[in-house]
């Protein structure tokens, strides 16, 4: 469950974030350059990288009928949903309802702070050495929070490494917004710089991200090219850009094919538009692997409880640009060219892909995207990682392989 809180000091401003695209509220800096991404597509590389054996497209063309249908029993429904106002509503998880998540180990002690420009409470956590010469942002994906991390925290700070864990706003400890139209990248980025701000955090720090942690940091990376310099990036979404149009593709065959590969999300896409707060999240973080038991799963679901928790776990999934038009396409396409521009030395790990979820171990929303980075960063991307049984969360099911492959990344000159 959670409680109501509003501070009318700390609320003026979010609808200007809301409306702000991130260029505006952000410092130019200038780009490291190397090349020009406009010589290429790494989409299309992707999917004309892609193998797609017979069982992958019956299901990828089951799969886009369902989200054709859902779409559109979602369409009347949402115009009436989303002519109401917008509403800056926001509340604060229980402590109580974390016991799960305490009694799996989760155990650090937790940090607050305001982030500024009138966003609420955000959660972090700070381990190990404040004057550490190596210092790692680990940021989560959805719907998971910092307890992801929880079992290579230890491992990380043991090598002396500092380590910062933020709970994005609508997730974790972090305060969250109801309505899931307040939740854009430029908010998530904010509050972030707001954090290394308050920290003195301004320069080469490590980026560790997983999911849509992974694009919030890249993002912010993009902003402020000097704030990291290196990348980790574990099990993420290929930065869509707004690829399902087919004038952007060779043929129709290709346009199938990559709709093919990108099914699974498309109906998960869907399914979000329409149950939006309702989505059975227990649900979903099953899918993910098959081993989780019964109490990683309340743990995991600790700070979504009820239906006022749920406004950013909505979010994210509808954040994802399908078609060029989404307000978000022009963040993903910025992302890309900062970072096939850029020079920062890059790992890359995935789990491997798996055809479906609850059946087989593996990955299968976005296992098949290690691909895209290696074409995207070509120069600076270390050889990528496929890390054998484990799930979405890879740093949580493979820890030691995982945390071994960053520790000899960040060491390595």
């Amino acid at each position: 469950m959670a409680f109501d809180y509003n501070d009318s000091d700390k609320s003026t401003n979010v609808l200007a974030l809301l409306v702000n695209r991130s260029s505006e509220m952000f410092s130019d800096e200038p780009l490291e350059v190397r090349s020009d991404i406009s010589t290429y597509d790494p989409t299309l590389q992707m999917v004309d990288n892609l193998h797609l054996g017979l069982p992958e497209f019956a299901l990828g063309l089951i799969l886009l009928s369902v989200y054709t249908v859902i779409q559109l029993v979602a369409a009347p429904i949402n115009l009436v949903r989303d002519s109401t106002p917008i509403t800056y509503r926001v509340v604060r998880s229980q402590a109580k309802s974390f016991a799960p998540a305490h009694r799996m180990g989760y155990n650090f002690r937790g940090n607050y702070l305001y982030p500024g420009g009138g966003l609420p409470r955000l959660h972090y956590l700070d381990e190990g050495p404040a004057h550490a010469h190596h210092v790692l942002v680990l940021l989560h994906g959805m719907p998971f929070w910092s307890q992801s991390w929880i079992k290579i925290i230890p491992k990380l700070t043991s090598q002396n490494f500092r380590v910062i864990v933020p709970d994005l706003i609508g997730f974790g400890k972090s305060d969250k917004f109801t309505d899931y139209r307040v939740y854009n990248t430029s908010m998530h980025k904010a509050s972030l710089k707001g954090l290394l701000d308050h920290l003195g955090l301004h320069q080469n720090l490590v980026l560790v991200g997983h999911n849509w942690g992974w694009m919030i940091g890249a993002g912010l990376a993009k902003d402020y090219p000097n704030l990291f310099n290196k990348f980790v990036i574990l099990n993420t979404n290929n930065l869509p850009d707004g690829e399902l149009v087919p004038q952007r593709y060779r043929n129709m065959a290709q346009f199938t094919r990559f709709a093919v590969i990108n099914a699974f999300f498309l109906a998960f896409n869907a399914s979000m538009n329409l149950l939006r707060e309702l989505f059975p999240l227990s649900l979903l973080i099953k899918s993910l692997n098959i081993n989780f038991t019964k109490e990683e799963i309340r743990a995991f679901m600790s700070p979504h409880l009820s239906v006022s928790e749920c406004g950013g776990t909505t979010a994210f999934p509808l954040m994802v640009p399908v078609f060029p038009t989404h307000p978000e396409a022009r963040e993903m396409r910025e992302i890309r060219q900062f970072l096939h521009r850029s020079k920062k030395k890059t790992l890359v790990a995935y789990s491997e892909a798996s055809l479906l979820p609850w059946i087989s171990q593996g990955d299968f929303v976005v296992g098949n995207r290690l691909i895209f980075y290696q074409n995207l960063t070509p120069e600076t991307t270390t050889t990528p990682f496929r890390i054998p049984n484990g799930g979405h969360l890879i740093m949580y099911d493979r820890p030691d392989v995982v945390s071994q492959l960053i520790i000899n990344f960040v060491l390595a000159s």
